[in-house]
């Protein structure tokens, strides 16, 4: 064979069809056009010797805040997409918190541009549903929306303009959206706090001092997520839409998720690494640093959320990242409350799975599960997305299992690398080495590549008939 291809991976250690085996990886014009033992007739421009080295699908990462082109003090698009290579993400779902919202066809397509003169990896848009007319959710569909968010919490004060057609907060008002979302045939994502109980619970507020974090939890108890998770799919045995959950944080919750799920609902539900790796007692510690929403909990929850792994009612780890800048976080220092919530979790996410992996908590076969091929099987981007296979994309990640190293925000890329105080000295083991998208290297060595007209976007089938 003559012809010369664009790349080939040889001697690492590749998960494909469902084991892991070394093997050699050929990829041409952005796609894997061959897996073989045997690459002795192929020639490549540019080879990459994995040897001792683990090769993965890249990493579909379903829950991401950017917040571009607004916001630069907290990340950009390369920023934050630099950061998310660094951590092995080689796909990110946008989620719709802008200003203004992502909830129409005019702020999508503005967004969708930026992005691809931006982004270091591919992308996808979850925008809000809107207002609730056929066309403007037609339109939505026809620009390529991946699924669309709901909110059942009203929007925070001065933001708006940020919220504008993402809050649902009635029983009404949230059958209206399910029975609007389901003509799209589309997954609809649901941020889940009841708002009567937030309401009813903030007389709390009075009984601690403003800076104690503990005020969180007690303002914004794991009751209010159940309650409202119960809601949405009580409402949806209506009305029979795909339903996604996002980062659930509680046992009650699970309960209840589970439960609809063996009545055959289809629901899918994710969490995220700081429920997982982290309790209440660490945002004691750093303050509002740990401020998230809905927020950390006990380790009795932690331990509830690693058993719904194994028993597949959580199906997805996203990373709900989340950049704000330091000056904005350290304002919660004295009013815990007002501290803007999120946590910059991109870069920090897979390796903390993988220093799981190193303790035997979880394996990396299941790891690559709900990081890569769930997520993509889900949102239907599968087998183009989160699959090592023949035909699919390139979009591959190589490991060093053994690597140990600490966190610091030295080591870190996102613009809110001051803010992710909750992992600061944590020892991790494993770590990402090169990171592929589209056949082209983007990370590798502590170095980052953009590529030009790199095609990042990505979507379902579009074109649903309303």
């Amino acid at each position: 064979m003559n012809k010369k291809f664009d790349l080939i991976i040889k001697n690492g250690k590749v998960f494909y069809n469902n084991q892991f085996q070394i093997i050699n990886v050929v990829i041409n014009n952005g796609k894997i056009i061959e897996i073989s033992k045997n690459i002795k007739t192929y020639k490549a421009n540019k080879i990459i010797d994995a040897k001792n080295k683990i090769i993965i699908p890249g990493v579909v990462d379903v829950h991401f805040h950017v917040r571009a082109p607004s916001f630069p003090e907290r990340g950009t698009v390369e920023s934050e997409t630099k950061a998310a290579a660094k951590g092995g993400i080689t796909t990110l779902f946008e989620m719709p918190i802008s200003n203004p919202c992502m909830s129409n066809a005019k702020v999508f397509n503005k967004r969708k541009k930026h992005f691809s003169d931006n982004t270091l990896i591919n992308f996808a848009f979850i925008p809000a549903l809107g207002r609730l007319t056929n066309s403007n959710l037609k339109n939505l569909i026809n620009c390529g929306a991946i699924a669309f968010k709901v909110f059942t919490i009203a929007a925070p004060p001065n933001r708006k303009s940020e919220f504008d057609g993402l809050c649902f907060t009635k029983e009404g008002e949230i059958l209206d959206a399910l029975r609007h979302a389901k003509k799209s045939n589309l997954i609809t994502i649901f941020h889940a706090e009841d708002q009567n109980l937030l309401n009813y619970f903030k007389k709390y507020e009075d009984k601690f001092e403003k800076s104690n974090p503990e005020i969180h939890n007690k303002t914004r108890p794991a009751i209010a997520e159940a309650i409202a998770i119960s809601k949405i799919l009580n409402l949806n045995a209506l009305v029979k839409t795909k339903i996604h959950i996002a980062h659930v944080t509680s046992e009650l919750s699970l309960d209840i998720i589970s439960y609809f799920q063996k009545k055959g609902q289809d629901i899918s539900a994710e969490t995220c690494p700081h429920y997982l790796f982290k309790t209440e007692t660490d945002v004691i510690k750093v303050g509002p640093f740990g401020k998230i929403n809905p927020p950390i909990r006990s380790s009795i929850d932690q331990n509830k959320l690693w058993k719904a792994l194994k028993n597949k009612t959580l199906t997805i780890i996203a990373s709900d990242h989340a950049s704000f800048s330091y000056k904005e976080k350290l304002k919660g220092k004295k009013n815990f409350l007002i501290a803007p919530p999120g946590s910059p979790g991109a870069e920090l996410m897979l390796p903390l799975m993988l220093d799981a992996v190193s303790k035997k908590k979880i394996t990396l076969k299941e790891v690559i599960k709900l990081m890569c091929i769930n997520p993509a099987k889900r949102f239907n981007i599968y087998p183009k997305k989160g699959i090592i296979k023949k035909g699919a994309d390139a979009d591959l990640v190589i490991l060093d299992l053994k690597e140990k190293w600490f966190v610091s925000s030295k080591k870190l890329v996102s613009k809110g690398k001051r803010c992710a105080h909750l992992y600061f000295g944590d020892r991790l083991q494993g770590n990402i080495k090169t990171t592929l998208v589209n056949g082209k290297i983007v990370y590798d060595k502590n170095k980052f590549y953009k590529n030009i007209n790199m095609n990042s976007f990505v979507s379902p089938l579009i074109g649903n008939k309303i």
